[in-house]
């Protein structure tokens, strides 16, 4: 992980140096041990490069930014495949070894690396400026025009908050023209290279459908679904081993700490991740599982008094308060957290797991507040708000652990790689909206609708996320964004991944009799595969297949909802608060 700023701008221009100076700072939090920078003229325009490093690959650090004088590369990202990079060296190194000694256009050779990066490139021999993302927006790069009496151009991972900034969109690597005193953006869209490397677009789902005669999945399950099962695991395996070999151990860190952590809420998609992680780590070291709680007083006086029709029980003030301050962090992720600790010390009992209860009390969430929507920027809404919190406070890694004996001892996670389960729900169907599409439209309803989710997980928020998480000085890694496992689900048909006709035992009471799409009813279709529901049918029956029981069965539930980060302001007079509202009140445009 690396902080990125480039600006460009007329020589003569003005410069607004204290702005600089911020936004170095700000970027150098990303990147703890090592800071550069490099300032150019060419021609009229004034150049100016800083990168920040913290160091994941390699055997020391790579200063950056990385140059031979002529060429420059300020590379925030990591090489997972596609560039043969040794436990000892850098990828960042590596990458501009390439860039240098190929004739290749900048955006072919970008098209053949997979991992998640941001970077600006120099091209010394075409005089040219190189940005932008990779094609699933995993990490920040933001943008911010010539504005008013500051005409240069800006580029950074992240922003001091100030309005003017974009993500850049990465869909399109960008280009800039050194010859060009306006210096002009040109843009590469991705899909006009996508011969050239397999790793430029996510692939387009294959677009054939069951026939009318198809069942639901059944135990015991058939050849084809156990051997897609069987697939899975080891694409998603190999996708975590990626991302958590060869990570340097810093003199900040014991030989037995954690280098590993996991957002964890006790879901399947978090489990699933932290228990392959397992398979992949020496057992001499622990694995942290970072489990949010947030004091909402909301939420709080509502679970004491949850029905204003019934007559609240008759208690003294002592009792009232004793009440709230038992359930205070009794929010469902850590109940559900909890729950799979249990199965996690079951299944690996040589593993030591680190659940680390991080506990956020309402005065600190206000209190950092003005914080996180600094990060956060341009991402403005309040559903941005609470993620954020959420993100920044878990990546923080600030809790306590619980001894065997019930003592709890402070602990901070030193470990610099955070994975997370993210992704899973848009390429395998996990959200209500997929069961209600199908309901409505079918199988090509359904089909459309996860298209527009693997299209749109570019433009979602990785980015935000990223600023939020790297102010740390730790990296997010998400094993299901992979662009190979991305490959291999779009490969699957549809009825292969998820089935909204399957499920749960404790649902079917819920599922309406009504006929969908498809001609029948959603109850007269359903089959229950040892109670497990069809959402993510196929990362069920995985999670299933790994020994995670409880994990396999338990619903989806959003991180603000699950964390409490969300509403703990309730309502704004009469009227309630909605997610897409911008801070300060209004709607998203």
């Amino acid at each position: 992980m690396c902080g990125i700023i480039f600006r460009i701008g007329l020589k003569d221009e003005f410069f607004d140096e204290k702005e600089w100076e911020e936004l170095t700072r700000l970027n150098a939090q990303r990147g703890p041990n090592s800071q550069k920078e490099i300032s150019l003229e060419i021609g009229n325009l004034s150049l100016r490069f800083f990168s920040s490093v913290l160091h994941l690959r390699g055997d020391h650090v790579a200063v950056q930014p990385h140059t031979d004088d002529q060429n420059i590369l300020c590379w925030n990202g990591e090489v997972f495949e596609g560039l043969p990079v040794s436990a000892v060296e850098n990828d960042g190194v590596k990458l501009f070894e390439r860039l240098i000694n190929s004739n290749e256009p900048v955006p072919h050779i970008l098209s053949e690396i997979e991992g998640p990066y941001a970077f600006v490139y120099y091209e010394h021999r075409k005089r040219k400026i190189y940005f932008g993302r990779d094609p699933l927006g995993r990490r920040s790069l933001v943008i911010r025009p010539g504005i008013e009496d500051r005409q240069y151009l800006t580029l950074a991972s992240v922003s001091n908050g100030e309005k003017g900034y974009e993500e850049v969109p990465a869909d399109k690597i960008f280009s800039i023209s050194l010859s060009d005193e306006d210096y002009q953006i040109q843009p590469v869209s991705r899909t006009t290279i996508s011969d050239h490397g397999s790793f430029a677009v996510p692939k387009p789902l294959r677009r054939d459908l069951p026939s009318l005669d198809y069942l639901p999945p059944t135990d015991p399950l058939s050849p084809i679904w156990e051997e897609t099962v069987t697939e899975y695991i080891a694409h998603l395996e190999e996708s975590v081993s990626l991302r958590t070999r060869d990570i340097p151990r810093h003199v900040s860190q014991g030989p037995n700490t954690a280098r590993v952590s996991v957002m964890f809420s006790g879901g399947i998609d978090s489990s699933v991740v932290a228990f392959l992680a397992h398979r992949h780590i020496p057992l001499s070291e622990p694995i942290d599982l970072l489990n949010v709680a947030f004091e909402n007083p909301r939420a709080l006086e509502a679970d004491i008094h949850p029905s204003k029709t019934k007559k609240p029980k008759r208690q003294s003030e002592d009792a009232h308060e004793d009440e709230k301050e038992a359930k205070k962090y009794s929010v469902p992720d850590r109940l559900t957290g909890l729950t799979q600790l249990e199965e996690f010390r079951r299944l690996a009992p040589e593993r030591v797991w680190n659940f680390v209860e991080i506990d956020v009390p309402y005065e600190e969430s206000t209190r950092y507040r003005s914080t996180i929507e600094q990060l956060m920027a341009p991402a403005r809404t309040i559903m941005d708000l609470s993620l954020a919190q959420a993100l920044y406070f878990a990546s923080r890694g600030i809790g306590f652990i619980r001894k065997d004996s019930g003592e709890m001892i402070s602990y901070t996670s030193t470990a610099r790689v955070i994975l997370s389960g993210l992704g899973a729900d848009e390429l395998l169907g996990g959200y209500i909206r997929h069961r209600n599409v199908y309901k409505h439209a079918g199988w090509q309803g359904l089909l459309d609708e996860l298209q527009l989710d693997v299209d749109r997980i570019n433009t979602r928020n990785l980015g935000r996320d990223d600023r939020v998480i790297s102010s740390h000085g730790k990296e997010a890694r998400y094993p299901f964004l992979s662009m190979n496992l991305v490959a291999y689900l779009s490969s699957l048909p549809i009825y292969l991944k998820v089935d909204p006709r399957v499920v749960a035992v404790e649902q079917q009471d819920d599922i309406s009799s009504d006929a969908g799409a498809n001609g029948t009813s959603d109850k007269g279709t359903s089959t229950v595969v040892h109670g497990l529901p069809g959402d993510k049918l196929l990362h069920r029956l995985a999670a299933r297949r790994l020994g995670l029981e409880g994990a396999a069965k338990r619903a989806k539930r959003a991180m603000q909802f699950g964390t409490r980060s969300a509403c703990m302001e309730g309502t704004k007079g009469t009227k309630k608060i909605k997610g897409v509202e911008l801070l300060g009140g209004g709607p998203e445009v």
